[in-house]
């Protein structure tokens, strides 16, 4: 959507400023930034769904067990995955260590905070 959006502005551009290099560069530079802002939005985890595996997963001001707790989320509230980030190592269920953790917006409640890839 974002590519479609940034090659119409390109083309009106185009139209609009004088046909010569100048719009032709301009146009060009548009197009480019408006492609290059798609894919970083498509990095940082934009538009990716999860949901919490077990109940009272806590959502956290930050990426550790010593952030204030936020909020509390539960299987069936459905998450907006934001950005993964490294923070505090956590013990998850079955043992395993994990450090990666998600900024995420649990969409029941609309709180917005980090909780542990160990309960997603």
């Amino acid at each position: 959507m974002h590519t479609i959006r940034n090659a119409v502005l390109a083309g009106v551009a185009a139209l609009v400023l004088p046909m010569n290099g100048l719009a032709t560069g301009v146009a060009h530079f548009v197009f480019e930034f408006g492609h290059r802002l798609a894919e970083l939005s498509r990095e940082a985890g934009v538009d990716r769904y999860g949901d919490f595996r077990t109940p009272g997963v806590n959502l956290r001001a930050g990426p550790g067990t010593s952030s204030v707790v936020l909020g509390v989320g539960n299987p069936g509230d459905q998450v907006r995955l934001r950005r993964q980030v490294v923070g505090e190592h956590v013990t998850c269920p079955g043992g395993a260590r994990d450090d990666t953790w998600w900024q995420l917006l649990d969409r029941r409640t609309r709180i917005t905070g980090y909780v542990s890839a160990c309960y997603l």
